[in-house]
């Protein structure tokens, strides 16, 4: 009986060893097999990661004059709709009016101050807008569907969100008085709203002239938009019907951006006259790309970041006062840059 124990106990110790070794050796191909698979995995995305890169890079205007935040961010989710746009052949011009609906939607949820649930959601339609505001111009871009119509809807989209956003503050604030009575306060308002909106456009017109003019300079042919408001004229003079009030609102903007930088129109008509050589160009791209940061600084991202924060924390008057004590020094300092640049290099034309 003894014996028939231990070579009971011997044949369990046994058993034991073998299910130990299997349960080894099982665990050990599960995890090489694990590691094979993440190492796949990895490698996909890896790959994804590139084929997304190219894409972007593909669609992007000019890869040295790219504000951060959209190199690193939005540019990237904007990919993905502007895949999904291209797929089902919606054209720019319709995901252009997209962006704004988005924006003023955000705007108008903002303006219902109805608790930080619905400031979120307002403040995500808000950022959506932007995506589809870099998502038109990527599905254009790829597409090669260019129109002047376009760029007209794509300012007037983003000031329709600015609009929204400005009057969603002076709701927000129109019984909040600051060191002012009730009545006064809602006179000083409005009219705070109104010269900020004004500050806003001109902060908006001067990069993105300087950022066509860069483009002009390098001869990036992909991303200059860069139009010299005589000619748009001429094209005015000729236009007949809807395309002559196209012309004409297109020759206004043109015509406001011009008449802030004169000096960089004498360069721009002596390079008409007398041609653009290599040395101007790659002197004035030493010079200009040292002010992209100082651009990017009032295109859509720092603006709408610091204005959203500054509701979410009910703190509208800041965000308005942002716009007009901190951005439009930068604007007259971008401005002078410009100037005093142009100025400097007209001798060598």
């Amino acid at each position: 009986m003894q014996k028939n124990i231990k070579d009971n106990l011997h044949s369990a110790k046994e058993n034991m060893k073998d299910n130990l070794q299997n349960a080894k050796e099982s665990m050990k191909e599960n995890l090489q097999k694990s590691k094979e698979s993440m190492k796949e995995n990895l490698q996909k995305s890896k790959e994804n990661l590139q084929a997304a890169r190219a894409d972007v890079l593909a669609a992007r205007k000019c890869e040295n004059i790219n504000d951060p935040i959209d190199t690193h961010i939005v540019d990237y989710v904007a990919m993905v709709f502007s895949k999904l746009f291209i797929a089902l052949h919606i054209i720019p011009n319709v995901v252009t009016v997209l962006s704004g609906l988005s924006g003023v939607a955000g705007g108008v949820v903002l303006a219902l101050n109805r608790g930080l649930g619905m400031d979120l959601l307002g403040v995500l339609l808000v950022f959506l807008s932007a995506v589809f505001d870099a998502s038109d111009g990527q599905v254009a871009r790829l597409t090669k569907h260019y129109s002047r119509l376009g760029r007209m809807l794509d300012g007037a989209a983003d000031a329709s969100v600015y609009i929204s956003l400005f009057v969603a503050c002076v709701v927000r604030l129109w019984n909040r008085p600051v060191l002012l009575g009730l009545s006064a306060w809602h006179v000083v308002l409005p009219l705070l709203a109104l010269v900020t909106f004004l500050a806003y456009v001109a902060q908006c017109q001067l990069p993105d002239y300087f950022k066509n003019m860069h483009m002009y300079m390098i001869d990036n042919s992909k991303g200059n938009e860069l139009s010299r408001g005589k000619h748009v004229w001429e094209e005015l003079s000729k236009a007949k019907g809807f395309g002559k009030v196209l012309a004409f609102v297109y020759w206004s903007y043109t015509a406001a951006q011009e008449r802030r930088a004169p000096q960089c129109q004498r360069l721009l008509d002596a390079i008409e006259l007398h041609g653009k050589s290599d040395a101007l160009s790659d002197a004035f791209y030493a010079e200009s790309r040292k002010l992209v940061k100082l651009t990017n600084l009032l295109t859509f991202n720092l603006r709408t970041i610091v204005l959203m924060i500054c509701m979410l924390l009910h703190w509208e008057l800041v965000g308005m006062l942002f716009v007009l004590v901190v951005l439009e020094p930068v604007r007259l300092l971008l401005l002078r840059r410009y100037e005093k640049l142009s100025q400097k290099l007209l001798p060598m034309v």
